[in-house]
């Protein structure tokens, strides 16, 4: 039941409180609570003049009024104007209300969005259709799902994550695990990918399902998609390092996710005597305390295992704590023959003897050959479903990871899949979804064009009242604020999906005010002539990411556009900062580099033209024709002329150079003879300052 401390706040005040924080009124209350119930009716009352028929906006007699009947179809985007031709209405009256329900900077041309359209004509008195849920392109595809049966639900294996620092043994750890070399295979020593496979326990001979995140920092989105998909994290950290950045990075994921946590103290083989061993495992377990993690040393439920994976000492520990952590934690999920499966992309490539392939994993239902699969934009009937490299299986169960395809376009890492009936579906619910984002992408335009429209009404006011100076002004001010920073194009391609938006995560936010990077675009796959043309359309470079063998004729483009290769991330984002920096402004500093002191002026005619010769001698080191000069005058030593030298004469003879202790006669370039006796001339060399983000 609603407090009668909300409902004696009337419906408009409320509302503009809504409208003054940018927020949508909650349309959740039924019609008849907002225009039936007395302690919510708007109380202000206004006057019209009677003489024009439309001008009838919000009236006092509303109240007793019926609802009116809705006779068009409230649209997603409408101007003040084109509404107020709906609602019969003047459109100045339209505007006043607008004003006084809080919305701000109103022209007749100001676009409103659905929600506030819906709104307004609640205000106007009309009786708006049932209100449902908001249906966005996030939540589209929750209405094929089906609801939980508890009657179906069946334990599954639990999904683990191995999250922390870089080098401080999770690869090594999955090594053990796999029984297979997987940190020989790495570039630079660290993993690029998400890696999923499933163990059996050495003990219970259970099925433990185990995500690998890359440690380097650029892959934040993936470690973080990592954190969300799980049910247990094993937090990996050193013996030698205890905790360091990335692994309290880790530990706000996985507060932020809420999944249950063990920890894995790696390395412990290095240090062979016990005692420091035990010192060691002491103080890292009071680093995690201090980092809030409840440990069972101090009554938490977090274990504490020291493992070695390289020995494999406690190994068996670490899988049967997982299992006994999972038991406690009773996972169920749905399975039976009707039930449509469900799970994430972790991750997405095309190859090139099966086409788009994604690997999937599977937190509900079978999947079975020929089912369809929901994902984004795009969907899936199985061609193929492949367990590990070359292992192909008919089905695949709950807590299962496996590779799929059959995909119409690659599906974007992190997204949920959906099981649907057919095709036909998939396309109808994709239709849907595309129409929502490009409404969702309408809602952030609209909003510019109507900051865009204020801002040229009231521009178009004051240039009434101001001359052609200020209007001048106003251009050259306009100029300005166009200006911005330097943009420096990238296209990525890798040869993964998750390793691409990584990248482009990582390097997307790099510049300051002078330059800026932008990733005109991020795919998977060797570059192909649409990306060359892109590129050299958009002044960009073409960063490969784990792709080899790149043909000769993608390198030498005939585009004539920087193709470069790289096979670890930090090599990746070096380069990028580095061409960034090069694209900065050039600053250069003077140095010093000879001074000539001015003794005396002299005359001579040359084509019946008056010259002037500065006499001159070198007081410190070496003056040479076209140095760049500087004449300094007085104790102010103000500079009166700035450029380069014409010639140097010694006696009547030219020469190139003159050094220290030798007299010489100067011209100057531009013509510049206003030099007097006394004036020193400094010779400067211009260093190009290095500059650095």
């Amino acid at each position: 039941m609603w407090k009668r401390s909300v409902l004696i706040n009337n419906k408009r005040s409320y509302t503009k409180l809504l409208i003054s924080q940018n927020k949508l009124p909650p349309l959740l209350l039924p019609f008849n609570v907002y225009w039936s119930n007395p302690l919510i009716i708007p109380q202000h009352s206004r006057s019209y003049s009677k003489s024009y028929r439309r001008n009838k906006g919000i009236t006092k007699n509303q109240k007793n009024d019926k609802p009116k009947k809705l006779t068009f179809t409230i649209p997603d985007y409408i101007s003040v104007d084109k509404l107020s031709n709906l609602l019969n209405c003047r459109v100045q009256t339209v505007v006043k209300d607008l004003k006084n329900l809080g919305f701000k900077n109103i022209t007749t041309d100001y676009i409103i969005n659905k929600e506030y359209i819906e709104l307004i004509l609640q205000e106007y008195n009309f009786e708006l259709p049932s209100s449902t849920s908001s249906i966005t392109s996030a939540n589209i595809y929750n209405k094929l799902k089906d609801p939980l049966n508890p009657k179906l639900l069946e334990s599954r294996p639990p999904i683990v994550t191995i999250m922390g620092h870089v080098d401080h043994g999770k690869t090594t750890i999955i090594d053990y695990l796999q029984k297979s070399s997987v940190v020989s295979q790495e570039h630079g020593g660290i993993t690029q990918h998400i890696g999923a496979f499933q163990v059996i326990t050495p003990v219970s001979k259970k099925k433990i399902t185990f995500l690998d995140t890359p440690g380097h920092a650029a892959f934040l989105k993936m470690r973080e998609r990592g954190a969300n998909i799980t049910d247990i994290i094993v937090l990996v950290v050193s013996i030698e390092d205890s905790i360091m950045p990335q692994t309290k990075e880790a530990i706000k994921h996985i507060k932020a996710s809420g999944n249950q946590l063990i920890v894995a103290i790696t390395k412990i083989d290095k240090i062979g005597n016990v005692k420091e061993r035990e010192k060691k495992i002491e103080r890292i377990t009071n680093d995690l305390i201090a980092n809030e993690i409840m440990v069972e040393k101090i009554g938490g439920d977090v274990q504490v295992i020291p493992v070695s994976a390289k020995g494999g000492e406690n190994m068996d520990l670490l899988e049967e704590s997982i299992i006994l952590l999972s038991d406690m934690m009773d996972i169920k999920t749905e399975n039976s023959k009707n039930t449509m499966s469900e799970g994430f992309v972790i991750e997405s490539e095309m190859k090139s003897a099966m086409g788009n392939v994604a690997t999937i994993l599977i937190r509900k239902g079978t999947l079975d050959n020929q089912s369809i699969l929901l994902c984004g934009n795009t969907f899936c009937k199985v061609r193929s479903i492949m367990e590990g490299a070359e292992k192909k299986i008919t089905k695949a169960l709950p807590s299962q990871a496996v590779v799929v395809s059959g995909w119409k376009e690659l599906p974007h890492v992190g997204d949920e899949f959906i099981q649907v009936k057919s095709e036909a579906i998939a396309k109808k619910y994709i239709s849907k979804r595309e129409a929502l984002i490009e409404v969702e992408k309408n809602a952030s335009r609209v909003e510019k064009l109507n900051e865009e429209r204020y801002a040229e009404s009231i521009r178009r006011k004051e240039s009434k009242s101001k001359d052609d100076i200020d209007d001048i002004e106003d251009d050259d001010a306009t100029d300005n604020a166009i200006t911005g920073p330097k943009m420096v194009n990238f296209i990525i391609k890798a040869d993964v999906s998750g390793s691409a938006e990584a990248i482009k995560e990582s390097i997307q936010d790099l510049g300051n005010d002078e330059v800026q990077c932008c990733v005109i675009s991020s795919s998977v796959g060797i570059p192909a002539e649409s990306d060359l043309k892109m590129a050299e359309i958009s002044n960009s470079e073409i960063l490969c990411f784990n792709l080899e063998n790149l043909p000769n004729d993608i390198i030498n483009n005939k585009h004539g556009v920087v193709v470069k290769k790289f096979n670890v991330i930090y090599k990746l984002i070096e380069i990028v900062v580095e061409t960034l920096e090069n694209n900065m402004k050039k600053i250069f500093e003077k140095n010093i580099v000879a001074t000539v002191d001015i003794k005396d002026i002299f005359e001579f005619t040359m084509k019946k033209k008056l010259v002037k010769i500065a006499g001159c001698k070198v007081s410190n080191g070496q003056i040479t024709r076209n140095s760049k000069v500087q004449v300094i005058r007085g104790e102010n030593k103000d500079v009166v002329y700035d450029g380069t030298l014409s010639s140097i004469k010694h006696g009547k003879d030219d020469i190139s150079t003159a050094s220290k202790g030798r007299e010489c006669g100067i011209t100057f370039n531009d013509n510049f003879e206003e030099f007097k006796a006394g004036d020193k001339i400094q010779v400067y060399e211009e260093v190009e300052v290095p500059r650095h983000l």
